[in-house]
C-alpha cells in the first residue's frame, strides 16, 4: 500500500498525538499526521498576575512561556512606565528624556499615564510651545481625559500660565462649563492665598464661595479681611466658614474670636469661647484689656465719661472715632460729631458694617446741624433698613423743629400728625405740637394735646404748667390764671 504523508499545520487535540494509519474512502489510502509543537497556551493567568502583582511578577510568570506579542508589549510598557515614574520622582531628567524618546508612540490616549508623564516632563521649564502642543494633543484627541489632564497641568505649570491653560481648555472638545468654573475658582483661591489684594479676585471668590458654600474660600476671605482690620467682614466670613465646615478647625474658631475682639463685642466673645474651649482645650483666649472693657461699658450710657476715656488714648482708631461721634451726637453737639464721623469714615473699609454705622451717624449729625441736602445724599447710601427708617424719622422730626423755630405753626401741626401716624407719638414733638396749636389760637386742641402729656406724665410740672396756660387761653381768663 502506498503511503501518503501529510504534515498538519494546525495543532490537534492531545488525543490525536501520533495516530496510526488511517484508511480513507475504503481505497486503502493511509495518511500519517505529524503533531505541531505550537500548541495553544492560555495566558489569562499571566494577565491577572500583571494586573494584580505588577510587571515583575508577570515577567517571572511568563518566563519560557509562549506568550503573545500583546502581552509581551504590555509587560514592557509597565516596566518602562515604572522606570519613568522613578526618573521623574528623583528628578533624573536625562533618564526620563531617554525613556520618552525611546517610546514616542506610547504618548497616546490608550497609554494616557505615559502621555501625562511626557507632559509633566515638558512643563519642567514652563508652559512653552512644546508643552502647549502636548497639552492640546491630549485634550483635543482624548476628550474623556480633558478635565483630569487640565487639573494635572494646573498643578505642574507656573501660576503665570494657568489663565492660558484655562483658555485652551475652554476651546477643547471636552469643555464643560461647570468644570471650567470650578477650575477658575481653584485658581482664584490660589491667587487669594498668595495675599493678592485685587478686589476683583475677592469678589469672584466671594461670589463662588457663597454659591457652593465653600469653607476654604470663606476662610481665605476671612483672614484677608481680618488682616485689613475689617472686623465686621472677617466675622461674616468666619461665620460662613464655620457653618459650612463639617468640623471647624481650631484656627477657624480663633479667627472668629479675633474678629469679635476687634469689634469689642465682649459678651459674645465670652459665649463663643466657652462654647468651643471644651473641644479645643488649647484655644487661646484673646481677652480684651482692662481699658477696652472699661471703654465698652462706659460708652453704653455715659457719653461724657466715655469721651474723657477716649481723650486719654494717644491715637484713636477709626472705630474709636466713630464711637466718639456717637457720644457727641447724644450730647446734642452735631458739628463736633460730624468731624469725628468724618475721621472714622476715612479709615473704615467702604461697605463694611462699621463703615455703614459711621455713615448713619454722619447723616444724622449733618441733618441735625442743618446740612439737609448733604445728609440726604449720604443717607441714600445706607444699606441697613433700620438705619434708613431711623434716618427718615430723625429727618422728619428735625423738619418739624426747624418749622417751629421759623414760626410756621400750621406746618408743625400737620407734619406732627403725619409723624405720629408713621412713627408713633414722641414726647418732645407732642409738646411742640401743643404750643403750635396754642400759638395758632387753637386753644381747645392745645388743651387736648397737653392733657395727653399730663395723663402720661402726671408728675412732670412742665406739662402741668403748659396745660394750665392753654386752659386759661381757652377760657380767656389770663388775669385769673396769672
Amino acid at each position: 500500500m502506498k503511503l501518503v504523508y501529510f504534515a498538519l499545520l494546525a495543532a490537534l487535540p492531545a488525543t490525536a498525538n501520533n495516530p496510526p494509519n488511517i484508511q480513507l474512502l475504503d481505497q486503502g489510502v493511509a495518511v500519517e499526521v505529524k503533531s505541531s509543537n505550537n500548541s495553544y497556551f492560555d495566558e489569562t493567568v499571566i494577565w491577572q498576575v500583571l494586573e494584580g502583582k505588577g510587571w515583575k511578577a508577570a515577567q517571572d510568570a511568563a518566563k519560557d512561556k509562549p506568550i503573545s506579542d500583546k502581552l509581551t508589549e504590555e509587560i514592557q510598557y509597565q516596566s518602562q512606565l515604572a522606570a519613568l515614574n522613578t526618573a521623574m520622582k528623583s528628578r533624573n531628567r536625562s533618564a526620563a528624556s531617554e525613556l520618552l524618546n525611546k517610546h514616542p508612540k506610547w504618548a497616546s490616549c490608550q497609554r494616557i499615564q505615559w502621555a501625562w508623564l511626557d507632559l509633566q516632563h515638558e512643563t519642567r521649564t514652563g508652559f512653552g510651545p512644546n508643552a502647549q502642543k502636548k497639552y492640546r494633543n491630549i485634550v483635543n484627541n482624548c476628550p474623556q481625559y480633558s478635565l483630569s489632564t487640565t487639573k494635572k497641568i494646573m498643578s505642574w505649570a507656573p501660576r503665570s500660565a494657568k489663565t492660558q491653560i484655562l483658555a485652551l481648555y475652554r476651546q477643547s472638545p471636552g469643555f464643560k462649563t461647570a468644570d471650567y468654573s470650578m477650575l477658575a475658582y481653584q485658581l482664584h483661591l490660589e491667587q487669594l492665598a498668595g495675599n493678592n489684594k485685587d478686589t476683583a479676585i475677592k469678589k469672584l471668590v466671594a461670589k463662588q464661595a457663597k454659591n457652593i458654600k465653600c469653607p476654604e474660600g470663606s476662610e481665605l476671605l476671612a483672614w484677608q479681611y481680618l488682616q485689613d482690620k475689617d472686623f465686621s467682614a472677617s466675622l461674616t466670613w468666619f461665620d460662613r466658614a464655620i457653618n459650612w465646615s463639617r468640623k471647624p478647625s481650631q484656627k477657624l474658631i480663633e479667627g472668629k474670636l479675633l474678629s469679635l475682639k476687634g469689634l469689642e463685642r465682649t459678651d459674645e466673645y465670652e459665649r463663643f469661647y466657652n462654647q468651643w474651649v471644651k473641644r479645643y482645650p488649647k484655644l487661646k483666649k484673646q481677652t480684651p484689656d482692662a481699658h477696652s472693657q472699661l471703654l465698652a461699658s462706659t460708652c453704653k450710657s455715659q457719653p461724657v465719661a466715655c469721651l474723657k476715656l477716649l481723650e486719654k488714648q494717644p491715637t484713636l482708631t477709626p472705630v474709636q472715632h466713630s464711637l466718639a461721634g456717637w457720644q457727641w451726637y447724644n450730647l446734642q453737639r452735631p458739628l463736633t460729631a460730624k468731624h469725628s464721623f468724618e475721621k472714622a469714615l476715612q479709615g473704615l473699609p467702604a461697605g463694611s458694617e462699621q463703615h455703614q454705622n459711621a455713615l448713619y451717624g454722619y447723616s444724622l449729625s449733618l441733618n441735625r446741624a442743618g446740612f439737609q441736602r448733604q445728609a440726604e445724599t449720604l443717607a441714600s447710601q445706607l444699606v441697613n433698613q433700620e438705619h434708613k427708617e431711623m434716618y427718615a424719622k430723625q429727618q422728619a422730626s428735625q423738619a418739624i423743629l426747624n418749622a417751629y423755630e421759623h414760626h410756621n405753626y400750621q406746618y408743625v401741626i400737620e407734619k406732627s400728625n403725619l409723624y405720629e401716624q408713621q412713627f408713633g407719638p414722641e414726647i418732645g414733638l407732642t409738646e411742640i405740637k401743643g404750643w403750635a396749636h396754642y400759638n395758632q389760637k387753637q386753644n381747645t386742641e392745645a388743651v387736648q394735646t397737653f392733657q395727653h402729656l399730663v395723663d402720661a406724665y402726671p408728675h412732670d410740672t412742665k406739662f402741668r404748667d403748659a396745660l394750665k396756660t392753654a386752659q386759661c387761653a381757652q377760657k380767656k381768663s389770663y388775669k385769673i390764671c396769672h
